[in-house]
């Protein structure tokens, strides 16, 4: 699918991105947040940083709560959190009389991570120019964004997650996790991953105040990541190509540590659910 050459350039791309991150870049002006050749705002950087510090304890909490929902049902669960807030318990918890389950109630969601699309935005040329070496490889790579991306926003539009910053980073966290893992979750797992990294978000007060513009330059960066992790991996497991699984099973590993700057053994799939481990 690509060359060898682009391959380990890509690779070489993320390191280079993960040991710079979030310092000031002269030549382009900007902050670097990610990839090689793309920067943002130093907003934006402390931003998601600050949203990675709460994700542990926001994933734990929901998926606490599905745990509960597998137990007594969605009803149940809803009437208790719906009793904590009229209780004004918001920092602690309380339980309900029909079903005895102790919760706190759930937060009303600020949805800090949507935005509307900015027109001058063109996440696919800026993957292709950074990435690409050849114009074949640049058109390759246009082409993989542009599928994911429209792939991805018809499942997440039902779901209040196509132009949100909730459904690109729980896209990215369930493949590159599968990938690594060489293995998937359930079903359910992408829902109450994309419920957390919601609240992580709305805890960020910061994040209300990101331009569309810097919004969409990240959520694109995590779709384009996906993308670029999918096809490879799929194509190993079609083959039972131990060598392609490897190096996209490393390749996922850097794009993890680059991204949410984390070391990929923290995040593991337990009970079907992902889950992020202490340091």
């Amino acid at each position: 699918m690509f060359s060898t050459k682009f391959f380990v350039c890509l690779i070489t791309i993320t390191l280079a991105g993960s040991i710079e991150a979030q310092t000031w870049n002269s030549n382009a002006g900007g902050w670097n947040t990610g990839y090689g050749t793309v920067y943002g705002t130093f907003g934006l950087a402390m931003a998601t940083q600050n949203m990675y510090n709460t994700m542990q304890m926001n994933i734990m909490r929901a998926n606490m709560r599905q745990a509960m929902i597998n137990k007594w049902g969605l009803a149940a669960v809803e009437k208790a959190e719906r009793e904590a807030a009229a209780r004004g318990t918001s920092n602690g918890s309380t339980a309900s009389n029909a079903s005895n389950i102790s919760l706190p109630p759930k937060p009303v969601p600020k949805y800090y991570g949507r935005f509307r699309p900015d027109p001058t935005v063109n996440s696919a040329k800026v993957l292709s120019d950074a990435l690409g070496e050849t114009p074949e490889e640049k058109r390759l790579i246009t082409g993989i964004f542009t599928a994911t991306k429209t792939a991805f926003e018809r499942e997440a539009a039902p779901k209040g997650l196509k132009n949100n910053i909730s459904g690109a980073l729980t896209l990215f966290i369930i493949t590159a996790v599968t990938v690594y893992n060489d293995k998937e979750p359930d079903e359910q797992a992408s829902d109450v991953l994309a419920d957390a990294i919601n609240t992580a978000i709305d805890e960020i007060p910061e994040f209300a105040s990101l331009t569309n513009k810097q919004k969409q330059g990240y959520y694109d960066m995590l779709i384009g990541f996906s993308g670029l992790l999918l096809p490879g991996y799929t194509e190993g497991k079609q083959n039972g190509d131990a060598a392609t699984l490897k190096a996209y099973r490393e390749l996922s590993g850097e794009l993890i540590k680059l991204v949410l700057k984390i070391s990929p053994e923290r995040l593991q799939i337990s009970n079907g659910l992902i889950t992020l481990s202490g340091n």
